[in-house]
């Protein structure tokens, strides 16, 4: 009787044992990346129009060595497309200094692209000034900035695998 009282005792234990491994999350093999999204809205000078209605969204993953996209979004004011919205996408990066000062932030577009590059400086914590192609500040008394949208678009997130690598 003392056996088989044992192995009872020894069953039961062995069995809230293995019910509590069945209750354990389970955890995807796959790296999951968090994107961070950030918005920027403002007219930007043009020299044939009354302005151009820019929104950029900066997408950054959360994970070190992976993907920076954007998207910009124009519409030229007074002319007749200003119905047309023109949208390109692309990568970014984040580059320090230049010849005015050495510790800006500087947000690259298309850093692989001299055609299509465009620069912004970050401006405190709401906004980002428009800069020349080879990161230096545009000598103009028109507004330059974009300023940071409230609610940005949320990105959706993906497995690392979707991003691809972050340069700095």
């Amino acid at each position: 009787m003392k056996k088989a009282f044992s192995r009872g005792i020894m069953l039961a234990a062995a069995g809230l044992v293995l019910g509590g491994c069945s209750q354990q999350p389970q955890v995807s093999s796959a790296p999951q990346v968090m994107s961070v999204a950030e918005s920027w809205q403002g007219v930007l000078p043009c020299a044939d129009c009354e302005g151009i209605e820019t929104e950029l969204t900066l997408v950054s993953s959360g994970m070190t060595g992976f993907g920076a996209t954007y998207t910009l979004k124009q519409r030229y004011l007074g002319g007749s497309d200003e119905r047309d919205v023109r949208t390109r996408a692309g990568d970014w990066v984040v580059t320090r200094g230049n010849q005015v000062d050495p510790q800006a932030v500087i947000y690259r577009l298309d850093p692989e692209s001299d055609e299509r590059c465009m620069s912004f400086q970050v401006v405190g914590d709401d906004r980002l000034r428009q800069l020349n192609c080879n990161g230096q500040p545009i000598n103009t008394t028109h507004n330059i900035e974009l300023r940071r949208v409230a609610e940005p678009v949320q990105p959706a997130s993906g497995t690392a695998a979707q991003s691809m690598p972050y340069q700095e």
